[in-house]
């Protein structure tokens, strides 16, 4: 039986306590996923990728995330949750590394296999899934260069939080690409929105009161991009403020479609899903022989523009009626 909770605890669970014992991947495993957030445009497809991972796999699966988005407190708890239940793999976002640390020192020393998602180190995790952050900045700069062609840009990068370590990196990678494909490009203002569509909508608003010339954005978050998106559709700005968005959720490309969006970068969210299951079985299997298997595993990203949607949804199997 497959289970999904936010910040829901499971009583019982008759897991192994990690590859100690004598069962492999083959067994039902009993896994548990720990994430920022349930559903939304990107950790909804790894979610949803995971959760059918774990089915064809026969495993247990589970999928925990905090009743409000990107609490730290509340994530450590629910692996904690997992770790009492039995967890035999565990699959966690380690958003804060200093707070994760004494539970993923537990579950390290009770030898249960960690797949990192998108971030972590191999100080505490055995091996992660996610996107190469440079790529990414670097696509995102290249993405906002060709949308605003030959006019000034005046952008705003936005992440979910100000400190958020794989975004960080992300943004340093746009500025510092930008700066190469236009030194005249000026950075207005970073921005966060912790994944609220709605906070990113008003803070451009805001900003753009502040300083008339803004004139573009870049997207870290999902949402940060569909708030823009917002934004541009209110006021009438298609053409005129140029919306750089992250992911391909069916909401974000249907913004692409509509112009409210320029372009968006791809990650593979629903891949992602897919792959940390297939590596946990080779890291379970082999747990502590890192000769069998590399920690980082991360991919590149795609620029979609308005010409290249449909063939990516043709190509991935998108549903952009959901």
């Amino acid at each position: 039986m497959i289970l999904i909770a936010c910040g829901i605890a499971f009583a019982g669970g008759s897991g192994g306590g990690g590859s100690g014992g004598k069962k492999t991947s083959k067994d039902r495993l009993k896994v548990y996923a720990v994430s920022v957030m349930s559903g939304g445009a990107a950790w909804g497809q790894f979610e949803k990728g995971f959760l059918e991972a774990c089915k064809a796999a026969g495993w247990e699966g589970h999928y925990l995330a905090p009743s409000a988005s990107n609490v730290d407190t509340e994530m450590v708890n629910l692996l904690e949750t997992a770790i009492t239940n039995g967890a035999d793999i565990l699959f966690p976002v380690v958003t804060n590394e200093d707070m994760f640390a004494d539970v993923l020192i537990r579950a390290r020393e009770r030898k249960i296999p960690m797949i990192s998602v998108a971030g972590g180190s191999e100080k505490y995790t055995d091996a992660m899934v996610g996107t190469d952050p440079q790529s990414l900045g670097r696509d995102a700069a290249d993405a906002l260069v060709r949308a605003v062609g030959n006019k000034p840009i005046y952008v705003a990068p936005m992440q979910t939080r100000l400190v958020n370590p794989v975004q960080d990196i992300q943004r340093q990678a746009f500025e510092d690409a930008l700066k190469k494909l236009r030194p005249d490009a000026v950075v207005v203002d970073r921005l966060e929105c912790d994944s609220n569509a709605m906070i990113a909508a008003d803070k451009f608003a805001a900003l753009k009161l502040g300083h008339p010339e803004l004139n573009s954005m870049i997207s870290l978050d999902s949402y940060a991009g569909l708030g823009a998106a917002a934004f541009v559709e209110e006021k009438k700005l298609q053409g005129q403020f140029y919306v750089v968005g992250i992911d391909d959720a069916p909401e974000i490309l249907r913004a692409v479609q509509q112009g409210t969006m320029s372009c968006t970068v791809a990650q593979m969210w629903y891949q992602f899903g897919l792959d940390c299951v297939e590596l946990a079985k080779i890291v379970y299997d082999n747990y502590g022989d890192k000769t069998k298997y590399k920690y980082d595993n991360r991919t590149g990203t795609a620029i979609i523009f308005p010409q290249d949607v449909d063939e990516w949804v043709r190509k991935y199997g998108i549903d952009m009626s959901s």
